[in-house]
Order: structure tokens, then C-alpha cells, then sequence
């Protein structure tokens, strides 16, 4: 999903003052962000949360882990080949790992990612629709 002017315009804050646009845009960014991680987490044990977090904060002690358990050499993957074109390296940092393992993570232990996903953006952006005029009005 993009916040952007459409994302306004969608969820009816086309007129919001400029000044206040991506203020707005960000706190929507942060607050899907912080729904999707919640709808995430459920159903996972407490060792998945902690290795998920451990991937996403670039822990090295973590990503090693995670690495040597891995069945095939993630330098051949095409998603971690992407990540180095995207990034324009040729070979990867810790934090491009750590980027390729947290997609890695979620496609094992959250196959409904993309649904969840889907699902909370509809719910927020109906939340702000539904807010809108009292948003216009501040």
C-alpha cells in the first residue's frame, strides 16, 4: 500500500492542509505497521517472536543462526539476488541479510502475510473514512 495524495483521496482527506499531509501519512504508515506485527505475532511462540525480532534488528548473533540453519546457500537464492540489485552491491551486508532472512522468516512461519496485510490496510483505511470529517474538522 502507498501513502500518498490517492491514499487521501481514498480514505477522504483529499482536503487536508498540506502542511498536516505527511505528518498524516506517517503516522498511517507507523499505526498499519504496528497492526500488521500485532496480527502477525498471534499463533506464534514466544521463540519465533523473539528470532523475527532478533532478524529485523539486524542481531548478528541471530542471523548466524538463522543462516547456518538454512537448507540451501542463501547467496544463490533469486530473492537474495534481487536484494543485492536493489541495493547494487555484489555482495551483501549484514543488514541486506537480515533484510533477505526476515522475508525468508515470513514466507515459513506467516505464509498469510500478504492476506493479513490486506485485510488490516482495509480495516484502517475504513477507520480514517469513517474519522475523516472529524480529522478535516482539527
Amino acid at each position: 500500500m502507498k501513502f500518498d495524495d490517492d491514499f487521501l483521496a481514498e480514505v477522504g482527506l483529499s482536503n487536508l492542509p498540506a502542511d498536516q499531509k505527511e505528518a498524516f501519512l506517517a503516522h498511517a504508515k507507523d499505526e498499519l505497521e504496528m497492526r500488521v506485527g500485532t496480527k502477525m505475532s498471534e499463533g506464534l511462540s514466544p521463540e519465533q517472536i523473539a528470532e523475527f525480532e532478533g532478524i529485523m534488528n539486524n542481531d548478528q548473533q541471530v542471523i548466524r543462526k538463522v543462516v547456518s540453519e538454512l537448507e540451501v546457500d542463501f547467496r544463490t537464492d533469486p530473492i537474495y539476488q534481487k536484494l543485492l540489485a536493489k541495493y547494487n552491491l555484489t555482495e551483501g551486508t549484514w543488514e541486506v541479510i537480515s533484510e533477505y532472512l526476515s522475508i525468508k522468516w515470513i514466507q515459513k512461519n506467516r505464509p498469510d502475510y500478504r492476506e493479513i496485510v490486506a485485510s488490516v490496510a482495509e480495516t484502517l483505511k475504513a477507520e480514517i473514512h469513517a474519522d475523516a470529517p472529524a480529522i478535516l474538522a482539527r
